[in-house]
């Protein structure tokens, strides 16, 4: 076993530099321009510490820089679900370890779909949800939709790569359609962010259309720059500047 991935004692998070946590775990640069950004893990660190959020849920591993922004907010458990651990190198487990966050992490090696509806028979109850895994729409829409009952009132749920059309059609219908939940500012441009604030009283027949242009070209435009490997390079050189 690599010392890296040797559990540690598990520190206090009271006071924790998560600009500088970030930088120690380990993400490979070709994969940067996919991880969740510092900036993007300090708003949820933050986010999480400051409202006192200690039953976390998140949706899509990888390289674990989230789920160490989450865990290192609170002291409680951390709920994360992955089908593909391994198409990462194990890198997400392995960077949760070095931080000594292991004995605190719930992990499920499985698809979200099958996870989450094991976790709601089991009437689990989360206060914030982080969904960044599948981003085909209709994945995003299954997560929420299962997600939705397992967040507590009051409880917040993040969207993450905002740029893409799935994403931005899933918080318009959120938006048009669930009343129960309230549209949050948030300053990552990157992410969509809502809370829960009552309890579905829709009728069964209820609809509202929800079409939006939101990312219609932001999702055309970023897609032909990664297939062009532009996108890497940009990433690679804002990384060495840094």
């Amino acid at each position: 076993m690599h010392p890296d991935n040797v559990a540690s004692p598990a520190p206090d998070n009271a006071n924790v530099d998560i600009m500088e946590l970030l930088r120690r775990i380990r993400i490979p640069e070709a994969k940067r321009y996919i991880s969740v950004r510092p900036v993007e893990g300090e708003f949820m660190h933050r986010w999480v510490k400051e409202h006192n959020l200690s039953r976390t849920l998140e949706i899509g591993l990888a390289h674990g820089a989230s789920a160490c922004s989450i865990m290192s907010a609170h002291n409680g458990t951390h709920t994360c679900i992955d089908p593909f651990p391994d198409q990462s190198g194990n890198l997400g487990l392995q960077n949760i370890a070095s931080l000594g966050y292991t004995p605190r992490l719930d992990f499920h090696n499985g698809f979200s779909h099958e996870v989450l509806a094991r976790l709601v028979a089991e009437k689990r109850s989360f206060d914030f949800a982080f969904i960044d895994g599948n981003h085909r729409y209709d994945s995003i829409f299954v997560d929420f939709f299962f997600v939705d009952y397992l967040l507590a009132n009051q409880g917040y749920v993040l969207f993450h790569d905002a740029w893409m059309r799935g994403t931005q059609l899933v918080g318009s219908f959120i938006r048009r359609n669930r009343k129960d939940y309230r549209k949050m500012p948030c300053p990552i441009r990157n992410m969509i962010f809502f809370q829960k604030i009552g309890q579905d009283e829709r009728s069964w027949q209820h609809f509202r259309e929800f079409y939006t242009l939101k990312g219609f070209f932001s999702h055309r435009v970023i897609s032909w720059m990664s297939r062009q490997g532009i996108l890497q390079r940009f990433f690679k050189i804002g990384n060495a500047e840094t």
